[in-house]
């Protein structure tokens, strides 16, 4: 049985509550670990996307088959690092519902990505992938994306432990914030007045009455 034919498009704002319920679909395939970094069940979600729906830097697009929304994806160009005169288009979000799975949806929606990078003259695409999606993996190196860098992302907490610093160093920062507010800190009206009177009065001469 032949596929049915996938189209994409970009989302507008009547297309928010389909992609609310796509981005829901995130939290069932990743693990605790990226749910705790990057929690996808946020509640104000739906804003958020209205706003990238509203972003010219942003192509929020919604793929469809058999005349149903299957599947989501989002892209925007970015510098790879601040010293970097290139572009990338980034690819996030990009999420097949269920029962529109291995009918092309994944690959319409990064067709859709090459054609919004050949539009902005940007040579290049990428994605992230969590390590715990190895079919994803799997899927975009087919597709000849290759690794080139590993973002590894720690909790604060653990590294001030792991760095000996512990609350030492906190208290280290405030305490210089308290010395330098102390500095800054304007005197007090009666003293201000002493110390002017002191500074216009003549050496060894009582500026009281």
């Amino acid at each position: 049985m032949p596929r049915s034919p996938v189209s994409t498009r970009l989302a507008t704002l009547d297309d928010v509550p389909v992609l609310v319920a796509l981005w829901h679909e995130l939290r069932q395939l990743g693990g605790r670990a990226e749910r705790a970094m990057n929690p996808v069940a946020v509640p104000d979600i739906a804003v958020r996307l209205r706003q990238a729906i509203a972003d010219d830097r942003c192509h929020v697009v919604l793929a469809s088959a058999d005349g149903e929304p299957a599947g989501m994806a989002i892209y925007r160009p970015i510098h790879p690092d601040p010293l970097s005169d290139s572009r990338v288009l980034q690819m996030t979000h990009l999420i097949v519902a269920p029962g529109k799975r291995r009918r092309g949806v994944g690959r319409a929606l990064i067709a859709a990505g090459a054609d919004i990078a050949d539009s902005l003259m940007v040579e290049h695409v990428g994605v992230g992938v969590y390590q715990s999606l190895r079919d994803a993996s799997r899927f975009y190196a087919r597709l000849g994306f290759a690794p080139v860098l590993v973002q590894r992302i720690a909790p604060i907490g653990v590294l001030r432990r792991r760095l000996g610093g512990g609350e030492s160093a906190v208290a280290r920062v405030e305490d210089l914030v308290r010395r330098r507010s102390r500095v800054r800190r304007p005197l007090p009206a009666p003293r201000q007045a002493r110390r002017t009177a002191e500074t216009v009065a003549p050496t060894g001469t009582d500026p009281r009455p």
